[in-house]
């Protein structure tokens, strides 16, 4: 996967954060700056409490510099050889008999502010323990996304999603329909799109939601931060990791429609008929009905 440019607007360069190249700059990984950023990422860990996905989002890190070959990690690095992949990627790799978040260290210093480097790791630690709650999910092929007709139909897809984030109840459930509609046709013209589509929802749509949410302050800062990224993403040269900011914003939808939702979440699932399952749900339509106050 090419390096992408990082533009002005923050979340530009998250794009690349899974599984992408990072070229190697003779940059030596600063150990005061390493340790700071370990900090900020603990902090967002500890408040989360593991409530997010029943588990804690804490775990071993490693930043480092391939060309000058230094590192700093958040406890003690095994011993023997580094992993090859180390300074070159942004991902979880296996090291000294433990699931490490990897980070190349010119990508993650060359990340405007502490929110976009805070979505980073967290989208990182997620990706750790992704195989531990089942939802590890083969890459999918999603070349459609570029052509003329499939970069359409998504941006009015994007633009029907971030509509809804501003919305509620009946206007949101129609909101949700377009982009689901919007969904459907552009699937509809290219051979296996769906799957290709939801298996990228499920690896990278899950793990970009996960940076997003823990990392804001308040709900409502996680929501302007997803339209933010849905708006952000149509400037974006290619649009074939879509499932950043369709995930993003199903996710958060699903969490206003259905509290339980990430425990039922499998690696087979779609998060858009999920959510257009729980906006249909008998029980959802029962509890949003006005209660009637004693006395009145």
């Amino acid at each position: 996967m090419g390096r992408h440019i990082i533009t002005s607007a923050w979340w530009f360069g998250l794009i690349s954060l899974s599984l992408c190249v990072v070229t190697p700059a003779a940059a030596q990984v600063d150990q005061q700056r390493a340790e700071a950023y370990f900090n900020e990422a603990a902090a967002i860990c500890q408040r989360d409490g593991g409530r997010l996905w029943g588990v804690s989002l804490c775990g071993p890190m490693v930043f480092a510099d391939a060309r000058t070959r230094t590192l700093a990690t958040n406890q003690p690095r095994p011993t023997g050889e580094w992993p090859r992949a180390l300074g070159f990627a942004n991902a979880p790799l296996e090291w000294g008999g433990s699931r490490w978040a990897a980070y190349g260290w010119d990508f993650t210093t060359s990340l405007p502010d502490a929110r976009a480097r805070g979505i980073l790791m967290l989208h990182e630690l997620f990706h750790r323990i992704q195989p531990e709650l089942g939802l590890i999910t083969l890459s999918g092929q999603n070349a459609h996304l570029d052509t003329l007709e499939g970069r359409v139909w998504l941006r009015l897809e994007w633009r029907a999603l971030a509509r809804a984030l501003g919305q509620s109840g009946e206007d949101r459930k129609r909101t949700v329909s377009d982009a689901l509609a919007f969904r459907m046709a552009r699937r509809s013209q290219f051979a296996n799109a769906a799957e290709n589509e939801r298996v990228e929802e499920i690896r990278e749509g899950l793990a970009q939601y996960t940076g997003t949410v823990t990392t804001a302050a308040s709900r409502p800062e996680a929501v302007a931060s997803a339209i933010e990224q849905l708006a952000g993403a149509e400037g974006h040269e290619t649009f074939l990791q879509q499932s950043y900011t369709t995930g993003v914003a199903y996710a958060m939808l699903l969490d206003d429609a259905s509290a339980d939702w990430r425990r039922r979440v499998r690696s087979h699932s779609d998060l858009g008929q999920m959510l257009m399952a729980a906006l249909e749900s008998p029980q959802r339509r029962t509890r949003s009905k006005p209660r009637r106050v004693m006395g009145a």
